[in-house]
C-alpha cells in the first residue's frame, strides 16, 4: 500500500480540503457540506471538518493546525451574521493556502468570497406572496438588530408599498415553534392574508399555531418561509419558501477551492440568486 502521509511530505501538500463551521448537527451546514463534499470526491479531494463549538480553541491556533497538516484548501462557513476567521483568514493567504470565505456579506478582503444575493430576499418574498394574491401582508421576525434583518424588512416593505399596497405589519416573536400570543392575535384577526417568516422553524411552528386556531392555509392566511431543509416538507401543509441554495453554495465554494489549487482565475465574490419553493402553504 502506498505511504499517503509520505507522499504528503514529499510533495508539501494534501489531497484534503477543510471545512470550518460551529456545528455540523443542522440541515443549514450539513446542506453545505454535502455539496462541498459531493464536488470534491469528483476530483479526489478529502474534507475535513472543523467544529468550533467543540475544538474550544482560537482562531489562529486553528488555522496553524491546518498549515501543519498541510491541508491544500480551506473553506470557511456560517450564519450570515456571523463574523468568525473574517480576520484571521489573511493568514493563510499569506501562508499560499487557498480559501474561501461562505455565506457572510462581508467586503472583498482579500480572498474569494461566496454568497447569496441577500439583498433580494425581502423582494422576492413580497412577489410572490402578492401574486398568490394576497394584499394585506405582515414580516414576522424574532427580536434582532442584526443589519441583514433590518434589511430584509425594509426591502419587503418596500416591495409591497411599490404594488401600491398598505405597508406591511413588522411583528416580532421568540424563535421556536410557539409564536407569542400578540402576534397570533394579530395574525389571526383578519387583518392580515399573507406572512413573510424570517426563519423555517418560526415558520413551521406558525403553521401548527395556525391550524390549531381553525386558520385556513393558505386560503385565510398564505405562511412563507426562510430556508428550504426537510423541515418545510413535513409541516401541514407542506411549507413554501426563500431558498438560499445552500447545497449549491457548497458546491460553489468547492469549485472555488479547486481553482484555487489549479492556478485558474477565480472572481473575487461569487454570488447565487436565492429562489422561491413553492409548496402548499401559499
Amino acid at each position: 500500500m502506498p505511504n499517503v502521509v509520505a507522499q504528503s511530505l514529499k510533495r508539501s501538500s494534501t489531497d484534503n480540503i477543510a471545512v470550518i463551521l460551529p456545528r455540523i448537527n443542522t440541515s443549514y451546514y450539513s446542506d453545505m457540506t454535502s455539496g462541498i463534499s459531493w464536488e470534491l470526491a469528483k476530483h479526489g479531494y478529502h474534507l475535513f471538518i472543523y467544529e468550533m463549538e467543540n475544538l474550544h480553541k482560537p482562531e489562529l491556533e486553528v488555522l496553524q493546525m491546518m498549515r501543519e497538516n498541510m491541508v491544500a484548501g480551506v473553506i470557511s462557513i456560517g450564519m450570515s451574521d456571523d463574523m468568525m476567521f473574517r480576520d484571521s483568514l489573511v493568514y493563510l493567504v499569506e501562508w499560499g493556502i487557498p480559501v474561501v470565505y461562505v455565506n457572510r456579506l462581508i467586503p472583498y478582503q482579500g480572498y474569494p468570497l461566496l454568497y447569496p444575493d441577500f439583498m433580494r430576499v425581502g423582494e422576492l418574498a413580497a412577489n410572490h406572496l402578492i401574486k398568490r394574491g394576497k394584499r394585506r401582508l405582515a414580516l414576522l421576525q424574532k427580536p434582532s438588530g442584526e443589519d441583514l434583518v433590518v434589511h430584509h424588512a425594509e426591502t419587503f416593505r418596500a416591495a409591497v408599498q411599490a404594488h401600491g399596497l398598505e405597508p406591511p405589519a413588522i411583528l416580532e416573536t421568540a424563535p421556536g415553534l410557539v409564536t407569542s400570543p400578540e402576534c397570533l392575535a394579530r395574525l389571526t384577526g383578519g387583518e392580515i392574508d399573507g406572512v413573510f417568516v424570517l426563519n423555517e422553524l418560526m415558520a413551521a411552528g406558525l403553521i401548527k399555531c395556525l391550524t390549531q386556531q381553525g386558520i385556513r392555509i393558505p386560503e385565510d392566511i398564505a405562511v412563507l418561509g426562510f430556508g428550504n431543509s426537510l423541515v418545510g416538507e413535513i409541516t401541514a401543509p407542506e411549507l413554501s419558501c426563500v431558498d438560499l441554495q445552500n447545497y449549491e453554495l457548497g458546491v460553489h465554494g468547492a469549485r472555488l477551492i479547486l481553482r484555487q489549487i489549479q492556478g485558474l482565475p477565480i472572481e473575487p465574490v461569487t454570488m447565487l440568486e436565492p429562489s422561491i419553493v413553492q409548496r402548499k402553504s401559499t
